[in-house]
Parts: structure tokens; sequence; C-alpha cells
């Protein structure tokens, strides 16, 4: 790389004062710091380009998750895949399966992943243990047309081990979205959904997950904004004070 020398003279100071004041220092000290913004600024760009997609749509990747219940006072009960439907069953009513589900969901067609929570209390986990992250994430929860008021449904989302939101719905009307920035942090972790109800009577949930963007790993910091980089420095007196 070529490097081209840069020299400020106070107007007014004479020719030969210039040589012999601060300021020939205060030039390379403000191109060493110019240079040193550029060098951090390429390579938080090159490691963005680097890390990897984090998109990811959580009805399309069934079979790499882990699905279990979780009942109070007990340990989590593992579900079981069943690839001739694309399901986890979870136990022996109609209603006790993760999977990808079509209908109408708060007066609108939906494509989602069907997460009717268990009675008494427990809470239905999924996740996915090591997954690139994202740096973005959308969530939606809702019940099913038709479905009456009860006791609140609730979804909550984690990422890499952090709550990033939790959503509440009551009946079929109701339609609570997440749409969240995700902290930065390790490039690859965990996405877990944890659904339950203190009455699961027709709680017929659905929701729909979907994490998008290049998660930047911790200390990493934004890109920086390149018209601030040549700003041009103070000027300064002969004894190297700043001038107005």
């Amino acid at each position: 790389m070529a490097w081209t020398r840069l020299e400020l003279r106070d107007r007014a100071a004479p020719p030969q004062a210039a040589s012999s004041t601060p300021i020939g220092l205060w030039t390379i000290l403000a191109v060493a710091a110019a240079a040193t913004a550029i060098w951090l600024t390429s390579q938080t760009t090159s490691d963005r380009q680097k890390a990897p997609d984090g998109t990811f749509r959580v009805e399309e990747h069934l079979s790499t998750a882990v699905v279990t219940v979780r009942k109070p006072g007990s340990a989590e009960q593992p579900c079981t895949w069943q690839p001739s439907d694309g399901r986890w069953h979870c136990g022996a009513q109609d209603f006790a399966f993760v999977g990808p589900y079509a209908g109408l969901a708060a007066g609108k067609p939906v494509r989602c992943l069907w997460l009717h929570p268990h009675a008494g209390g427990a809470t239905t986990v999924v996740r996915w243990p090591d997954l690139n992250l994202g740096d973005h994430l959308e969530a939606r929860l809702r019940l099913l047309d038709d479905v009456a008021s009860g006791q609140p449904t609730r979804l909550q989302v984690f990422a890499a081990g952090q709550s990033v939101g939790t959503l509440s719905a009551l009946d079929g009307r109701d339609h609570p979205d997440l749409d969240v920035d995700l902290p930065n942090g390790r490039l690859r972790g965990e996405l877990r959904l944890e659904i339950s109800a203190t009455d699961n009577d027709w709680r017929l949930a659905c929701a729909e997950v979907l994490m998008t963007g290049k998660r930047r790993a911790m200390g990493d910091q934004p890109p920086t904004d390149k018209t601030l980089l040549y700003a041009p420095p103070a000027r300064h007196d002969q004894n190297g004070r700043p001038t107005q």
C-alpha cells in the first residue's frame, strides 16, 4: 500500500515556523488515528462477511430439533419423532404433538408450528442445541379461530441461553408479535421455544418463528461511519494549543 505524506500548515504562522512547531506532530497523529480507524472498520466488515448466515425458520427444521415435555416437579419427558407425518408425538391425545400446521388463526390463513400446551401447567420445550445464530428474530403466536377466551397461553423464546421475549394470547382474536434484535455473542448456540398454559383446555396454539441475519461476536463494533474518519484535525498555535 502506498502511503501519502500529509502536511497541514497554520495559515497564520510563517512558513519557517511550521517546521519548528508541534503542527507536524499533530498531523502525524491525525493521519495515524484515521488509518487505525479505517483498519478497524475493515476488520469488522471482514468479520461480518465471514459470519455464517443465521436464517432459520423453525417449522422447516423440525427433524433436527429436540422436543420434550417438562411437568412441574418431574424430569423432562422426550417426545418421539415420526418421519411418516413429520411430527413429534408427545402423548396419546390427538393434540399432543409438535408439527407443521396449515389453517386459520386470528382470521387469517397461516402455515405455522402446532404447539398445543399440555395439561397441568406442563411446558413443551422445542430446542435446536447448536445453530448459526442470526442478529434478528421475529415470532408470532396465534390461537386458532373460534377459540374462546381462557387462560393465557405463553410462548417464551430463548437464543444463546438468554430470553429474548414472551408472547401471550387469550383467545383466537389475539395476535401477539415479537420483533427484536438479538444481543451480540457467540456465533453458534441454542434456539429454544417454551410454551405452556395454566389451563390447556382448547388452547389451540400455533407459532411462527424466523431468525435472520449475521450475528456479531461479542466485542465486535458496528460498522463505522466513514465520513467521520476524514474530519480535518483541529488547528493549533505555535505552542501546540488548540485554536478556534
